[in-house]
């Protein structure tokens, strides 16, 4: 398929060129390109040859080489520049010449207007455009930002009238991409070697939005392990009924509820209400047994971050109480010491994270202590993993400056005063913890391995062993 197809691309390339020149393009855009798939086109419905990105993770095909050309270079960053022959190069010397003569005669302004306007594309602006938007996380009135035009023409003063100045435009312009971006996936995944697995997860937006991400994990038709986000829709709540409502939609858009493999999610018993639900619907809908049991797969990192709360909290402090503070907020003095005094039970640890606390709650004390440190030290949290390793490790490359600012705020923070022994027992913490973050690291993603998790598990419980007697005063005050 692959010499055939190339074939057919040699002989498309334009026959003024040299077959020697035609050769050297033809092979510098090839290095770039795949077969194509069983289920896609060689050739679109005018007939002419398709081009396939092989660096895509989606299917992307151009029917030029110029169009695809272009592609590498806003996708990838890859230039690739076509030789060309001594005939065009001498054409381009005698043009140049003619150029100069009519600029001395002021005769090149509709001239230079043409080729400004010829080197405008706008399908490529509009994806450009989506794609800023949508990765840096830019408002969309930006396309009204008289700044924004001022800086594009600019740089091509035709380009006026070629981006939107409306921005409705652009919500229906990253609809439309989605859309078709969307439909590429929803083959892939029907087009699947294996089942399609999915790992689940709530997350709360900054306004305060319920988001149920959903991921596919699959082996495509080119037998390559593929993950896509399939959804992120809001939900109403966290259980497991309202999950399956809004999952459900999802798996039938896609064509894939006959389809379902593993779900990955955390340790919450609504998870284990959701696959439940799963095995139910698919029984009585499908007639498929779906075991809710073996078919779900608890999440390494979440295992791993109970781990560290129940071996630093048993029996110490409420899991309830280990939560992040809302940052700037003023908190209440009698609040602010009843929660202080619940942490100081931790011992060295619990008289970090009131300082960490006190750093924060207010403007004024964050830039004082900004001011020392030059950064802020980041704050534990009961979901976020590693977050008391985080905290630990920042803690103890500063703690000259928080030993400044707790001095400096000695009528606060006299009971949370850490010592010489309350820092030795600060990095021990750390080193016990760092093996955690580790083991995070050797089971996210790709390296999710059963053979990765059995062996972090089985390190993570000799440690454990290992450091339930060394570790136990510390958590001491």
């Amino acid at each position: 398929m692959a010499s055939e197809v190339e074939s057919e691309a040699l002989d498309s390339i334009d026959t003024s060129e040299s077959k020697n020149t035609r050769g050297r393009s033809a092979l510098l855009t090839w290095e770039h390109t795949r077969p194509p798939g069983s289920n896609e086109p060689v050739r679109n419905k005018k007939a002419r040859l398709l081009f396939y990105c092989k660096h895509c993770t989606e299917s992307y095909a151009a029917q030029s080489t110029s169009n695809f050309r272009n592609r590498l270079a806003l996708k990838h960053g890859i230039t690739v520049e076509p030789e060309t022959s001594h005939t065009k190069e001498a054409i381009r010397d005698q043009l140049k010449d003619l150029y100069l003569k009519a600029s001395s005669q002021n005769e090149t302004e509709e001239l230079d207007s043409e080729v400004l306007r010829a080197v405008l594309n706008k399908e490529v602006i509009d994806e450009a455009l989506v794609t800023l938007i949508v990765v840096r996380n830019l408002p969309f009135r930006m396309v009204e930002w008289p700044e924004f035009h001022v800086l594009l023409q600019s740089i091509n003063p035709e380009v006026d009238g070629h981006v939107t100045i409306a921005h409705s435009a652009v919500s229906k312009k990253i609809h439309n991409s989605w859309l078709s971006q969307k439909d590429i996936v929803r083959k892939r995944l029907q087009s699947a070697l294996t089942s399609i697995h999915l790992s689940v997860d709530i997350w709360t937006s900054p306004n305060n939005h319920l988001l149920l991400a959903i991921c596919g994990h699959f082996i495509d038709s080119q037998e390559k392990l593929t993950n896509a986000l399939l959804g992120l829709r809001t939900v109403a709540s966290h259980s497991g009924d309202e999950q399956w409502n809004t999952l459900l939609p999802v798996l039938k858009d896609y064509g894939i509820t006959r389809k379902l493999g593993a779900v990955i999610s955390d340790n919450h018993t609504a998870n284990d209400k959701l696959c439940r639900t799963i095995s139910d619907w698919l029984l009585q809908e499908e007639g498929i047994e779906w075991n809710p049991v073996h078919q779900r797969i608890r999440c390494q990192g979440h295992i791993l971050n109970l781990a560290v709360q129940a071996f630093l909290f048993e029996n110490l402090i409420s899991l309830d109480d280990i939560e992040s503070y809302e940052e700037g907020k003023e908190l209440d003095p009698k609040e602010e010491k009843e929660k202080s005094d619940s942490f100081r039970k931790l011992g060295a640890l619990g008289k970090l994270h009131n300082i960490t606390v006190h750093t924060r709650s207010s403007a004024g004390r964050m830039r004082e202590f900004e001011s020392l440190a030059g950064r802020r030290i980041p704050l534990d949290n009961r979901t976020r993993w590693n977050s008391w390793y985080f905290m630990l490790s920042v803690a103890i490359q500063k703690e000259s400056a928080l030993d400044t600012y707790t001095k400096r705020n000695l009528d606060t923070l006299e009971k949370d005063y850490l010592s010489p022994k309350d820092w030795e027992a600060l990095r021990t913490i750390k080193s016990f913890l760092q093996i955690f973050h580790q083991a995070t690291l050797k089971c996210q993603g790709h390296e999710a391995t059963l053979e990765n998790v059995l062996f972090t598990m089985d390190v993570i419980i000799k440690h454990l062993d290992k450091s339930q007697v060394s570790l136990s005063p510390l958590f001491i005050s």
